[in-house]
Order: C-alpha cells, then sequence, then structure tokens
C-alpha cells in the first residue's frame, strides 16, 4: 500500500522534465558500446513542401519564426502563413475523433408557428459523403390514435426547404437521411407548433446533434475547417461547400470522409480577401493510438511501529487502446489493475466501483495544476477496471457501462443503465422502411443499484418531487402515459427528451417539465365520464444505504423482418438482485402496411415479482410505496408463487387501404392478464386475479361536414367485477362557425365488494359549439342519464368557451352541475414565442380522488400559476405555485428559478422549490429545497458551482421525517500568466436523515494549488497546493471495506525543482500539517500535527539513466519526535520500452501528510511501456 506513494513520487521526479531528442540518438556509455534509441514517429497526415536538393529548397523555423533554409521557400510559407492570419482560418484533420451528427434547425428564430404558416428549415449533418438523400417527415403527434405521418418531404442533405405548415393538433417535424443500402438516421421530433426551446443558431453551423435513431455505419477521418474574425461580408468555401460565418465573423466546418486523399480546399474572398489554400489530407483506412504500461514492485520493508519484515511483490497492468483496422473493425479498450499484490493483480479486474468514473485518477493524491492547460476526457466509460468495444458497421461486442434498451414488445421492456456485457447485431439488408432486415442484442451485467420508478398522475404543474435524493447521475428516462383510469391500460406512450422536455437535479430528485402536465386528458367524448389520466413516469437508479446488492441480470432481443410488413420478435431478460427476482420472456409478431393500418400481437411470461412503482398524485408529497409489493418482496414464499402471463392484440385498418374512399379507420383490441404478470406498467394481483380487456371502435368521417364515432370497451377480472362500455357519437358541421355534437353511452358495472356501487346506466348528451369570432368560441353541452339501475345519476350540464387574444394570450373556461357537484375550469396561457411563458388556472373535479381516498369535507379545488420570462437578453426567470384545498386534505408547492446571464462568461441560477402537506391525519410536513449555481467563463479565469439544500421535517405517512441535506461544489481556474496557474476546488456534502434514503455523515475538502512553468526560461518550476480535509467517514486502509482513521486536516505543500544544467537536477519539498484525527468513529479526537522537508538531488540521461538520492526530515509537534530518513533509486532504461530499477527507503514515513501508513525497505522496480 505504502509504495503507492513512493512510486508516484519517483515517477513525478524522474519523468517531469524530460528532454526531446532527435529520432535517432548515440549515447556512449565509458567503454561500452553505444546505445542506439529509435523513437516511434508517427507519419504525417498533409503532404508538405517537396524535397529539393541541398543546400537549397529548405527552411528551418520556430514558433512560425523563420532560422534558416532557403529564402524561395520561406517567402512561400511566410505568404500563406500572412493569408492564414488574415483570414484566421484552421484546417484540422482528427482519425478518431469524428462523432456523426445530424440536426434540423427552424431558420428564423423560435416562434410558435400556425397552420398555413411558412416554414424554413435547413438540414446538417456532418457526414454527408455516406448519404444518399434525406427527407422531412411532418408528423401530428397529438393526432387520434397516436402520432400520424401527414406528409413526406425532399430534402438535400445540408439544404434548406420551405414548407406550409398543416393542420394539426401537435406538428412536428422529424429529419431522416439515408445511405445507398436504405439504412436511416433519423432525429427527434423537432416542435413546430410548439416553440422549438432549442437555441437558435440562423443558419451558422454549431456541431449540435439531434439524432434519435442511428442506422447508417459511419467511419473514416473528421476534417474541420474553421476560422475567426472573417471579415463582414467576405465568403468562405471549403470542401466543396458555401460557409456562412456568424457575427462575430467565426465558423467551423467538420465532415467526416471515408479514408483516401483529399485535397481540402479553403477559400476566403471579398471585403479586401483573397486566400486560396489546399492541404492535402490522407485520412489512412486504418489507424491507432495505444497505450500500456506493467508495473512490478519486488521489495522488503519493515513496519516503523513493530519492527517486523516482511517480503512483498506488487504489480499494476494499465492500458488503452483505439483504432480501426483497414477492414472497418473499431476498437475502443482500457484495463487498470490498480497497484496491489501481484498475486491478485487480475482477480482484481473483477472489482468494480460506482465512483470508478470519476475516481480514475485520484485528484487527492496530485497537485491541482500542473501549469500546462491540459485536460482529460473519458472515452471508455465503465465502473469498473476493465471497458472493452468493438464496432463494425453499427454491430458491436461491449463490456462496460450501457443501457440495456430492451424494446420492441410492450409486455417486456428494461432501460436500466448496468454495468456488464452488451452485444448487438443487424443485417446491412434493410427493408423498405430502412429496418434492419434482423437484428439482435443481448446483455448480461452483476448490478450494484436497484432500479426505480415512480409514477406521477399529472397537477397542471411542472416540478415533480422524486422518491429518492442522491440518484445516480445520468440514469433517469421519463416517458408521458395516457392511461384509462378504470383499468389502468396505456392508451399512449411518448418518451420525454432530456435537456429539451425536462431537467432532473440528481442531488435533490427534483423534475422539471418545460410544459406544464395536466391530470386528464380530454378524450373527446361528448360524455363527460372518466376522460383518460396523464401520468408521468419516471425511471432511475439508486444505491440503497442498507442493502447489498447481490445478484445477476441478463436478457436480450431478437427480431428479423420476414417480408418488409411483417415482423417476428422475442424479448427475454431475468433479473436477480438481491430483494427482487424477476424472469420474463415474450414474444411479439408486426404486420404493418402504413401508419393507418397494421396488426400488433404479444404473448409474455414472467415470475417473480418485477420490481413494482409507486404513485403519487400530487406531485411527490405524499407518495403510495405500493405495500402489496413491498410484501411480496419480503415474503419468500409469496414471491416464488408470483408467475403470471399476458396477452395483447391491436390491430387497426385505414379504410383507404380497404379500397374506400372514405375517410377514417376502424380497429379492435385484446388483453388478457393472469394473477401473477408482472412488468414495469402492470402488477396483477390476487386482489384481482385474472384480468381481460378488449375493445372494437369506428372512426368515419364521409365527408368534411359529418363524422361519427362507434366503440366498445370491456373489463372484467377473476375477483368479479366487470366494466362494460357501449357508446356512439356523431358531429355536424352546421355552417363555417358552428358545429353540433350528440351521443350515447351505455355503462354496466359488477362489483362483488361489500357496498360496492354496481348496476347500468344510460347516458345521453349533446354539445353546440359555435365561433363567435375568429378568436372567440364558445360552447354549452348537457348530458342526461336516461335509464339508471343500481348506479348514480351521471346527470351534467355546462357552458365554455375559448378566447384568444392579440396579445399571444389564450383563455379557456368551463362551468358546470350535475349529479357529482359543480365542476369548473378555467386556465390562461401565453407563449409569445420569444421564451416568454405564463399559465395560471385553477380545476374543480367534481368526484375526484387523491392516492384512492375520497374528500373528507369540501372540495374546493386545486390552483395553478407559473410561467417563465425572458426579462432581457442577460435574465430569465421561472416560477410555480400550486395550492390544493381537497377537503381537509392541503398541499401547497412552490417553485421559483432564475438565470442571469449578464454576457457569454457570466451566469447564475437560482432556484426555490417548496412544498407542504397537511390533512389533519397521518400527514402534516414540509420540504425546502434550495439551489444556487454560477459560471464565469474568461480569456484568464473559469469559475463554477453549485449549492444544493434540501430539509424535510413532520409526519409523513404517519410516520415522523427530519432530513436535512448540504451539497456545494465549486471549482476556479485562473491564468495569472503564460507561466503560472492558480487552482481552486471546494467540495461539502453534509446529510442528517432518521431514513434509509441516505448517509448520515460529513465530508468536505478545500483545495488552492499553484504552479509556475515558465515556457521560456524553464530551468525553474514550483507547485504548491493548500489543502483541508474534513473526513468524518475515515480514510480506508491497505484497501479493506473497514473505515479507518477520521481526520481533520490542514495541508500546506510545495514542490520546486531547479536544472543546474541538462543532467542535473536540484528538488525540494516542503509540506505543513495541522490536524486532528480519530482512530476509528468511537475514539476521541486528537492533535496531530506535522513538518515534512525533503531536498533531493537528480541526475538524468535520456534513454540511458535515472537516478535519484533524496534526503527528508519528519517532525510531529506533539509528540516531540524528529526522524530523518533517505530514499536512493536508480534506473537504467533499455531500448524505448523497458527499464529497471532499485532503491532503498531509509526512513518509516511518506511524503504525503495525509497518510497516516508506515513502510521502509528495500525494492525493485521493473517497468514495461508501449
Amino acid at each position: 500500500m505504502m509504495m503507492t506513494n513512493r512510486k508516484s513520487t519517483l515517477a513525478a521526479l524522474l519523468g517531469a522534465t524530460a528532454l526531446m531528442l532527435p529520432a535517432q540518438v548515440a549515447i556512449s556509455d565509458g567503454d561500452s558500446p553505444p546505445l542506439v534509441v529509435e523513437m516511434p514517429r508517427q507519419e504525417n497526415t498533409s503532404v508538405g513542401v517537396p524535397p529539393v536538393s541541398a543546400p537549397q529548397g529548405f527552411v528551418i523555423s520556430i514558433d512560425g519564426d523563420a532560422i534558416a533554409g532557403d529564402v524561395g521557400v520561406r517567402d512561400v510559407i511566410r505568404r500563406t502563413d500572412v493569408q492564414l492570419a488574415q483570414a484566421d482560418v484552421q484546417v484540422v484533420y482528427d482519425g478518431l475523433g469524428g462523432t456523426p451528427r445530424l440536426d434540423l434547425q427552424l431558420l428564423g428564430g423560435p416562434r410558435m408557428y400556425r397552420a398555413g404558416d411558412s416554414l424554413t428549415v435547413q438540414s446538417e449533418l456532418n457526414y454527408p459523403a455516406y448519404v444518399e438523400r434525406g427527407e422531412i417527415r411532418v408528423v401530428d403527434l397529438a393526432a387520434r390514435g397516436g402520432p400520424q405521418v401527414i406528409g413526406v418531404v425532399p430534402i438535400s442533405p445540408n439544404g434548406q426547404m420551405t414548407i406550409t405548415v398543416p393542420e394539426g393538433g401537435d406538428i412536428a417535424l422529424i429529419h431522416r437521411v439515408y445511405d445507398a443500402d436504405g439504412r436511416f438516421d433519423a432525429t427527434a421530433p423537432i416542435p413546430v407548433t410548439r416553440v422549438d426551446r432549442r437555441a437558435n443558431t440562423d443558419g451558422v453551423e454549431e456541431g449540435t446533434d439531434q439524432t434519435a435513431l442511428r442506422r447508417i455505419p459511419v467511419y473514416g477521418g473528421a476534417v474541420t475547417v474553421s476560422g475567426d474574425n472573417v471579415p463582414a461580408g467576405a465568403t468562405v468555401s471549403a470542401l466543396g461547400e458555401q460557409i456562412r460565418p456568424d457575427s462575430s465573423g467565426g465558423f467551423v466546418l467538420q465532415r467526416i470522409l471515408p479514408a483516401g486523399d483529399y485535397p481540402v480546399n479553403v477559400q476566403v474572398s471579398g471585403a479586401g480577401q483573397n486566400v486560396d489554400l489546399t492541404r492535402d489530407v490522407d485520412i489512412p483506412a486504418s489507424e491507432w493510438f495505444y497505450v500500456a504500461v506493467a508495473d512490478l514492485t519486488l521489495g522488503r520493508r519493515t513496519d516503523g511501529a513493530t519492527g517486523i519484515s516482511e517480503t512483498y511483490q506488487e504489480g499494476r497492468l494499465s492500458a488503452y487502446v483505439d483504432g480501426r483496422t483497414e477492414n472497418g473493425v473499431e476498437i475502443t479498450a482500457s484495463v487498470d489493475t490498480g497497484n496491489g499484490d501481484l498475486e491478485d493483480i487480475f482477480s482484481r479486474l473483477q472489482e468494480k466501483d460506482p465512483r470508478q468514473l470519476s475516481l480514475r485518477v485520484d485528484p487527492d493524491s496530485l497537485y491541482p495544476t500542473y501549469g500546462d492547460d491540459s485536460t482529460s476526457f473519458d472515452n471508455t466509460p465503465t465502473s469498473g477496471r476493465v471497458y472493452l468495444r468493438i464496432e463494425r458497421e453499427g454491430n458491436f461486442v461491449q463490456f462496460g457501462d450501457f443501457e440495456a434498451d430492451l424494446d420492441g414488445g410492450t409486455l417486456v421492456q428494461n432501460d436500466r443503465a448496468l454495468y456488464g456485457l452488451q452485444g448487438a447485431y443487424a443485417t446491412a439488408e434493410t427493408t423498405d422502411e430502412g429496418e434492419a432486415r434482423a437484428r439482435v442484442m443481448l446483455y448480461a451485467a452483476q448490478p450494484d443499484q436497484l432500479p426505480q420508478r415512480d409514477v406521477f398522475l399529472g397537477t397542471g404543474g411542472s416540478v415533480y418531487f422524486l422518491e429518492r435524493q442522491d440518484i445516480l447521475s445520468g440514469t433517469a428516462t421519463l416517458t408521458a402515459q395516457i392511461r384509462d383510469p378504470d383499468t389502468g391500460r396505456i392508451l399512449d406512450t411518448v418518451e420525454l427528451q432530456p435537456g429539451v422536455d425536462y431537467d432532473v437535479n440528481y442531488i435533490q430528485g427534483i423534475v422539471t417539465l418545460a410544459r406544464p402536465l395536466a391530470s386528464t386528458l380530454d378524450s373527446g367524448l361528448i360524455i363527460t365520464g372518466s376522460d383518460p389520466d396523464l401520468v408521468l413516469v419516471a425511471q432511475y437508479e439508486y444505491t440503497p444505504t442498507l442493502t447489498d446488492i447481490d445478484g445477476f441480470t441478463y436478457g436480450g432481443r431478437g427480431e428479423v423482418w420476414v417480408t418488409d410488413q411483417f415482423r417476428l420478435g422475442v424479448n427475454a431478460m431475468v433479473d436477480d438482485s438481491g430483494s427482487v427476482d424477476h424472469t420474463a420472456v415474450g414474444i411479439d409478431a408486426l404486420w404493418r402496411l402504413n401508419d393507418d393500418t397494421y396488426v400488433v400481437a404479444e404473448f409474455a411470461r414472467t415470475e417473480g415479482t418485477g420490481f413494482g412503482s409507486t404513485y403519487s398524485s400530487d406531485g411527490g408529497l405524499v407518495i403510495d410505496p405500493n405495500p402489496v409489493f413491498d410484501e411480496l418482496v419480503y415474503d419468500d414464499e409469496a414471491r416464488a408463487a408470483r408467475t403470471g402471463e399476458a396477452l395483447k392484440f391491436d390491430a387497426r385498418v385505414g379504410l383507404a387501404d380497404l379500397g374506400l374512399t372514405t375517410e377514417g379507420s376502424i380497429g379492435a383490441y385484446f388483453e388478457h392478464r393472469t394473477e401473477g404478470f408482472s412488468s414495469l406498467d402492470y402488477q396483477v394481483l390476487a386482489a384481482t386475479g385474472d384480468e381481460t380487456l378488449w375493445g372494437i371502435y369506428a372512426d368515419v368521417a364521409p365527408s368534411d361536414a359529418f363524422r361519427y364515432t362507434v366503440y366498445a370497451d370491456s373489463y372484467e377480472n377473476d375477483a368479479g367485477e366487470v366494466d362494460r362500455t357501449i357508446g356512439a357519437e356523431a358531429a355536424v358541421v352546421l355552417s363555417e362557425r358552428a358545429i353540433l355534437s350528440f351521443g350515447i353511452e351505455h355503462v354496466d358495472i359488477v362489483d362483488p365488494t361489500p357496498s360496492a356501487e354496481q348496476g347500468t346506466r344510460t347516458d345521453i348528451a349533446a354539445r353546440f359549439d359555435y365561433a363567435l369570432t375568429e378568436t372567440l368560441e364558445v360552447y354549452a353541452f348537457g348530458q342526461n342519464s336516461v335509464a339508471v339501475d343500481g348506479l348514480d345519476r351521471n346527470d351534467r350540464y355546462g357552458v365554455g368557451g375559448v378566447y384568444v387574444m392579440e396579445n399571444g394570450w389564450s383563455l379557456a373556461g368551463e362551468i358546470s352541475d350535475g349529479s357529482d357537484g359543480q365542476g369548473a375550469r378555467i386556465i390562461a396561457e401565453r407563449d409569445d414565442g420569444a421564451g416568454n411563458t405564463s399559465y395560471l388556472g385553477y380545476e374543480l373535479d367534481a368526484g375526484r380522488e387523491i392516492d384512492g381516498n375520497t374528500v373528507v369535507g369540501r372540495d374546493r379545488g386545486r390552483y395553478i400559476m407559473g410561467g417563465t420570462r425572458t426579462v432581457s437578453d442577460e435574465v430569465t426567470m421561472f416560477g410555480e405555485n400550486s395550492y390544493d384545498a381537497f377537503g381537509r386534505y392541503r398541499s401547497f408547492t412552490s417553485a421559483y428559478g432564475l438565470t442571469y446571464t449578464p454576457s457569454d462568461i457570466w451566469s447564475t441560477t437560482v432556484a426555490f422549490e417548496l412544498g407542504s402537506v397537511d390533512d389533519d391525519f397521518e400527514n402534516v410536513f414540509d420540504r425546502t429545497a434550495v439551489s444556487f449555481g454560477l459560471r464565469r467563463e474568461t480569456e484568464n479565469l473559469s469559475l463554477s458551482g453549485r449549492l444544493e439544500y434540501r430539509v424535510e421535517e413532520g409526519d409523513k405517512s404517519g410516520t415522523a421525517i427530519d432530513s436535512e441535506t448540504f451539497v456545494i461544489a465549486t471549482n476556479a481556474t485562473y491564468i495569472i500568466s503564460p507561466d503560472a496557474r492558480l487552482v481552486f476546488d471546494l467540495n461539502a456534502a453534509s446529510t442528517e436523515t432518521d431514513d434509509n434514503i441516505a448517509l448520515d455523515g460529513e465530508y468536505g475538502e478545500l483545495s488552492v494549488g499553484y504552479a509556475y512553468r515558465p515556457t521560456e526560461h524553464d530551468r525553474l518550476n514550483v507547485l504548491a497546493r493548500y489543502r483541508y480535509l474534513h473526513d468524518m467517514y475515515g480514510q480506508r486502509v491497505d484497501d479493506t471495506d473497514e473505515n479507518g482513521p477520521r481526520q481533520r486536516s490542514h495541508v500546506l505543500s510545495v514542490d520546486a525543482s531547479y536544472d543546474l544544467n541538462e543532467h542535473w537536477t536540484l528538488g525540494g519539498k516542503f509540506g505543513y500539517r495541522i490536524s486532528e484525527t480519530s482512530a476509528d468513529e468511537t475514539s476521541p479526537f486528537e492533535q496531530n500535527d506535522a513538518v515534512l522537508s525533503a531536498v533531493s538531488l537528480r541526475y538524468h540521461l535520456v534513454h540511458n539513466w535515472d537516478m535519484l538520492v533524496e534526503l527528508r526530515n519528519f517532525q510531529t509537534i506533539q509528540a516531540g519526535t524528529s526522524e530523518t530518513a533517505a530514499l536512493a533509486a536508480a534506473y537504467r532504461h533499455f531500448g524505448n520500452n523497458f527499464k529497471v530499477g532499485v532503491g532503498y527507503n531509509f526512513g518509516s514515513f511518506s511524503d504525503d501528510l495525509t497518510d497516516m501508513s508506515n513502510d521502509e525497505g528495500i525494492f525493485l522496480n521493473i517497468i514495461a511501456k508501449y
């Protein structure tokens, strides 16, 4: 364990100032033959000036300044440099860093378009060489029966197109591009009749990506042409395309090109510019980057406290490779065993740590800055020590972090974020729609976290509180579902896009939607019965604090398109994660003629409890934990008996596909779920037994003036419950302003539960809509129960209207009265298309329930008010307040936020979330959450920070709660001069709680680093650091799982080196620690201050010898001890890839003042590197 610190010191001291020598160097070592070192070189990717005969035809330059060479060649280069400097143009080639991007931009600024408006769109992609054609699909996301494509418009890749916005409820555009084999990539839906909230680029290529589906294999090299300060009026062209600079004269154009030789011509003309440059770029078919290190240390050490000696063997293997073979196979891999006992070097590869991604390089053992402005990027995402991805044309095998992405069927699904093995294969042959003729995906993992699924009924607001806090970052997926409130049947599901439709605060567990989510959806029926529920479904991963996760999960999907219209698929998954034991297998078949005509059939079988879900009707203030599911989880017998099956059938036929000229469609569905069936969305329990649902419908429009719908729905279960509905409705257009609608519905309900409502009822209803003006519509409706047997009457009468104001406001309201009581709904909304939105409303829903409870007292309705406001280019605000007065149950939630961006270099965000519940019974509690963030970016300063605070107290579901969480994370970098840097970091967390959601404890670390690294006269180099560590968890020693010494420490350290000449370097280090330490959580703190000073002399002969002698002195203030020790080591290089060192540590202490272990002795260190 202690050798890690010594070797880190050696690595830093022996390799800090290596000199760069020519490619071939001969070094004489006394009488021995010279050692010749061949340094490998990469081929130049650009063609330079052809060689000419010496002594003319060459030029030597340093930092652009010529110091020798042919005058003619120097003049040519100088003229090119002048032209480049005037236009500030760069041509960069990256063989491995090109990432395909596809986007569709709406030109003209963000706004809300209406039917009949003209809209110009810009296709943007950086891989047109792989694309044959493009198209724009116009989709109505709110069409009856689900999203429908209502038009397809061809567009040239990277071209522009003007379209006319058609009629529809929620129009959006999807951009598709196709390759020569018919495979396609597609963007997510881009809103049109809603404001596109993405940043507007006004046609300037910014490198944004909206790809939702990627099937075109793209590999090659990325050529990027960029420039700044192009004069206004000048035109730029490169790679055969015209480039439009932005308002500041900057531009970026990137294209991914297949292997080959390409002349990259860059032209800047006009406005006094006349640049015409050509750079030849060779994109190789195969390219590799790799590094590998094997480190072996053998030694004998003595414990300074006990005097016991022992031998040890430690080692570490680490490697990284990223490259592509000539036949297009891309390989990315990394491995790091970590340093430790040699006998465990390979067994350590099985270890995984959820923090591994951020702790791959432990920042605590390094200086905050080394003064070289270096950055790092990890393209091997893994929670463990191994990552491997082998990919060719979209087919891949991967070991690391991934999303299960088990889709295709609706009965067996899995979208968990996992660590393990995943593989996918899709044929190059495609259907007419671009679908792979066959594909298969498999995965296997050992998760160390659990999934959570929270379901929220829409509150009319945009803020929702998840059940868990401090969830794993990046694991949340959100969907909006339409559900039948009586049967639970899912009518439609829409996946929401992160950053566009919602944002998640992973520390506090708060979801903020871009638009408010209502609780119900107007079904379009005249009968005002049970309108479909709108629910928000959030799935994410969390690590339980008191439960060990020890299990295995694996699964996969395979599918084949037998014909261009017929697909067969199978899904399977097994998840045995501690308290959860779930197995599911499903098969599905799809026959699809088009979007209007299709048939879907599915069958699934499950064993085990599944994962269940929570439910909340008030945005997460009170969450139903699904106690029936919890009972199953902890009852082994009940869990083992959980086996069930489900059968699902759904069909729809467009009348046009039957040869009829009448517009419309007919459809039917059937679902049967047996007791014990469990999936993400369904839990069939013993309370209901087997469940059966079926329905038929027809939606027909014989003419533009007449439309009718007939339907029948049925639900029944083994508990004897029956719910059947049959009805019909029609709408007649009387004139351009008037519409008359009428309908009839018969309901038959059977419920054997004592005192439950059952019987039959027949309702008739009518509604009259009239447009007084183009901006004002009014309506009146009435319904009457004409035949009732056992059920309550469902009479209701009311009036309403919609008014669209010229200033962008729209007002919708309705009041009614009937047998269930009074009802009212009013909502005012405004969206000016410039970032300002407002909404306020009131809803009184007769007969509603909260968490299954009816009203106690009088229901006074629910109030909602909120909006966003762009005060200026610098200030944006949002806020929302919701108050629910459901009899004795009262809840209040508030959310406020402000973002202040005075310039491109400065931004501040403040947010407040408040919640309160009081039902005078088992829920009386308050919740408060505060967030503050800031960012500042200048040429010399980079600053960012985040502060989160959350408090909950009171009684929740009859249990007292009292929790408080505080988190702060800040960092800053300041460039003092080209030779000096200053870095600041502060991270702290504090949690006090009486539940199992989060651990109690405190941790804080403050770090300030300084680096002096001159670029020219670099003989003197200085690194300095101040660190404050407040660790109440305890430092883990020797990789054990037990908490070790706790401490509160101030540590100051300074490292400096001075080159006496090209071979000899004098170094020094000073460290001072003021510390309070405790052996464990039960021991009292004791003062433990110390001072460390060291001086070293190093000899360095490039690729031959490295030697080090270091003297150290270590003093403990309270104990009054002083110890002086020495470290000596010598390394011999053998070629480019191998060196051997031997050394001796004469002391029993480390040069890391926060390390409280002892170590001394001899060691042999062998290093191989490639």
